[in-house]
C-alpha cells in the first residue's frame, strides 16, 4: 500500500541538469493535491524557478488533468497528464569583434578574378587597395558580452564574451574612440600577418607575370626579377627592378632603375617623373622627366628627356629624341647610316605645360562670355527686371570673378613656365668617338644634318647669338655648318 499510495502523488522531474521541469500528475491522486496552488507549490518546493510563464503553464496542466478526470468514464484513459512546465533560458554568447569595412576597403571587394561576362583578366587578376592619408577604411566592432541564461531553478548559465579581433593595427592606421580605423598615410591596404596596415612600400620576389597581376601601388617598388610582356608597374614613388624590362609599361612617380635595362621593341611605354638609371633602353616610347643615364646603348627610342641624356659607354641608334639638357654619348648613329634625330635646346616638358595652360585659358574665355551677356541683360533691363532675376546678378557676379581669378592664377602659371624654359634653353652635346652619318640635330627652326662621319671627340653648343658651333680637340671652336648642312626649316 505505501509504495502504492506514493505512485498517486503527483511528482517534478528534472531533466538535463536543470534545462526541463515535466510535471506528471496521476489520475488517481486526490483531488487535493492537484489543485493550481498545490501543483504551483508542488513545483516551487522542487527548486524551480516560478514566473510568470511557469505559472501559466502549471496551471494550463492541471486544468488539462481535471478535464481528463471528467471525462475518464468516456475514453476510458488512465495515464498520468504529463506537461512540460519549465525550460531553461540558453546563454547568449557575444558576438565576435568584427570590421565593418567601408565599400571601396572591403578585402573582398578587392579580389576578383571575373568579368561581367565571366572573363578573367589574368592582367588584372589581383586588386590592391588603394588608400589615402585620412581615410576611413572601417568601424571595429568589439567583441560582445552575451547575455547570461539560466535553468529552471534560477542557476546562473554563464554566457562567454566574443572572441577578440584577430587582425591587429598598426602604426600606419588609427583606432579612434567611436572605433573609425582611420589611414595615417597613403599606401595600400594589407592584412598580411594578421595585421591592418597601410604599406607605402612593396616588395615583388620575383617578376611582375601572371602570378602578380598588373601592380597599381601607392608608394615605393621593388621587384627582385623583371617586367614580362604586355604587364603594367605603376607607383608612385621610386621603383627598383633588378631584372629585364620586356615590352611593358611602366609608370613611376619617382626615380627609376632598372639593372639589366628594357627591352621595349617599339611596345612598351616608359612615364617617369623623376629620373630613370638603365643598363640600356631599346625601342622605348614616353618621357622621363629628368635626366637619364645608360651604361651602354639607347636603339630606337622616340623619348622626351627633361633634363641630360648619357650613354656611359655606348651609343644613340636611331629613333627620336627630344632633350632638354645636355647629351653625353661615345658615338650617335652607325656606320651603315641609321636615322638618329635629336631635338635639342628646348624645355620640353615646361613648353607642353604651358600650352595645356594655354589651351585651358582659351576655353575659360569662352565660357565666360555667356556668363558676362547674361549679367548685362539684366543689368540693362534695369527696374524691369524681375526679383528672381535681380538675385541672380549676386550669382553671376561671384562666378565671374571666381574665372577671372583662375585667367590670371593661369597667366601667372604660363609666364613663369616660359620665363624658366628660356633661362633652361641649352644646347650642350658631348661625343667621345663619332657623329656617323645620318645623324640630325633640331634645334629651333634650323636642322643640322650630318652627311659624313665626324671623328671625336667632339663638343657641340651655341654661342650668345644661338649660333650651333663645334669644338674638335684638336682645335678651336669653328661653325657647326663646316661638318654638317645646316638649314633653316618650317616650324
Amino acid at each position: 500500500m505505501p509504495a502504492a499510495a506514493i505512485e498517486q502523488l503527483p511528482l517534478v522531474r528534472l531533466s538535463d541538469g536543470g534545462c526541463a521541469a515535466t510535471l506528471e500528475i496521476p489520475k488517481e491522486s486526490a483531488c487535493e493535491l492537484v489543485t493550481e496552488d498545490a501543483l504551483v507549490g508542488l513545483v516551487r518546493e522542487r527548486g524551480v524557478l516560478i514566473d510568470r510563464a511557469v505559472d501559466a503553464a502549471i496551471r494550463a496542466l492541471a486544468t488539462r488533468h481535471a478535464s481528463r478526470v471528467a471525462s475518464s468514464s468516456a475514453d476510458g484513459e488512465t495515464g498520468p497528464t504529463i506537461g512540460i512546465v519549465a525550460r531553461s533560458v540558453a546563454a547568449l554568447d557575444g558576438t565576435a569583434a568584427f570590421i565593418e569595412w567601408n565599400a571601396p576597403f572591403a578585402p573582398d571587394a578587392g579580389e576578383t578574378d571575373d568579368d561581367t561576362h565571366g572573363n578573367i583578366d589574368q592582367y588584372n587578376r589581383i586588386k590592391r587597395t588603394k588608400i589615402a592619408a585620412g581615410d576611413v577604411l572601417g568601424i571595429l566592432h568589439p567583441p560582445g558580452d552575451g547575455e547570461d541564461g539560466h535553468d529552471v531553478c534560477g542557476r546562473i548559465l554563464a554566457a562567454r564574451r566574443g572572441n577578440k579581433l584577430l587582425l591587429q593595427p598598426t602604426g600606419s592606421v588609427q583606432v579612434e574612440a567611436d572605433g573609425s580605423i582611420r589611414a595615417l598615410k597613403d599606401g595600400v591596404l594589407s592584412l598580411a600577418r594578421l595585421k591592418i596596415a597601410v604599406l607605402d612600400s612593396f616588395e615583388v620576389v620575383g617578376a611582375v607575370d601572371f602570378s602578380t597581376g598588373n601592380i597599381d601601388f601607392v608608394g615605393s617598388v621593388k621587384v627582385g626579377d623583371g617586367v614580362r610582356d604586355n604587364f603594367t608597374l605603376k607607383a608612385t614613388g621610386d621603383v627598383h627592378i633588378r631584372g629585364l624590362v620586356e615590352a611593358a609599361d611602366l609608370i613611376v612617380g619617382g626615380d627609376c632603375v632598372c639593372e639589366r635595362g628594357v627591352a621595349a621593341r617599339g611596345i612598351g611605354h616608359l612615364l617617369v617623373d623623376g629620373s630613370m638609371k638603365a643598363a640600356y633602353l631599346n625601342g622605348v616610347r614616353g618621357r622621363v622627366r629628368a635626366n637619364v643615364e645608360l651604361d651602354r646603348e639607347m636603339v630606337g627610342c622616340e623619348l622626351v628627356v627633361g633634363g641630360d641624356l648619357r650613354v656611359m659607354r655606348g651609343s644613340i641608334v636611331g629613333g627620336m629624341l627630344v632633350v632638354g639638357g645636355a647629351v653625353y654619348a661615345d658615338s650617335i648613329g652607325t656606320e651603315g647610316g641609321a636615322k638618329t634625330v635629336l631635338r635639342l635646346g628646348s624645355c620640353p616638358l615646361e613648353l607642353a605645360k604651358a600650352a595645356k595652360i594655354a589651351e585651358l585659358t582659351k576655353r575659360l574665355c569662352k565660357e565666360i562670355v555667356p556668363i558676362e551677356s547674361r549679367q548685362d541683360e539684366i543689368t540693362f533691363r534695369g527696374a524691369k527686371a524681375s526679383a528672381a532675376e535681380k538675385e541672380s546678378l549676386t550669382e553671376l557676379a561671384y562666378e565671374i570673378a571666381q574665372a577671372r581669378r583662375r585667367l590670371r592664377l593661369l597667366a601667372q602659371e604660363r609666364t613663369e613656365l616660359l620665363r624658366i624654359a628660356g633661362e633652361l634653353r641649352t644646347v650642350h652635346v658631348e661625343i667621345a668617338k663619332a657623329i656617323h652619318a645620318g645623324t640630325t640635330f633640331l634645334v629651333g627652326a634650323r636642322e643640322a644634318r650630318f652627311t659624313t662621319t665626324v671623328k671625336g671627340p667632339i663638343s657641340i653648343s651655341w654661342d650668345d647669338c644661338r649660333n650651333l658651333q663645334f669644338r674638335l680637340s684638336s682645335g678651336g671652336v669653328r661653325e657647326l655648318s663646316e661638318i654638317a648642312s645646316v638649314r633653316e626649316v618650317a616650324a
